[in-house]
């Protein structure tokens, strides 16, 4: 897959990354203040749950988003792409048993 597509699968891999790193380093922040006392572990441990839980809610929907676009884009999912492989060889697997078939058939006396 090239072009816009590529793109875009690598700009939403590229936002999970930077959220990824955003969030180690709020972590270190937050462990930063709850040594210097200015946050309780409470808080702390509070803070970071609806933090993670803030940011897997928006890497679900940067997912969703980026799958609308390539959707819109009329390209095919992995699945689709499979099932069609899937398909092509059954096709090939009959057209060699029906060239055998005939095959024989030119061959009888």
């Amino acid at each position: 897959m090239k072009g816009p597509a590529q793109l875009i699968r690598k700009l939403a891999l590229l936002q999970i990354g930077f959220i990824a790193l955003a969030s180690e380093k709020v972590e270190e922040f937050v462990k930063e203040l709850e040594e210097k006392g200015k946050l309780s572990q409470e808080e702390g441990k509070k803070f970071l749950k609806e933090l993670k839980e803030s940011l897997e809610k928006k890497k679900g929907e940067l997912s969703r988003e980026v799958e609308k676009v390539l959707k819109e884009m009329n390209l095919i999912t992995r699945e689709e792409f499979e099932e069609l492989r899937k398909e092509v060889e059954s096709l090939k697997a009959e057209v060699d048993t029906l060239k055998a078939l005939l095959k024989g058939k030119d061959e009888s006396p």
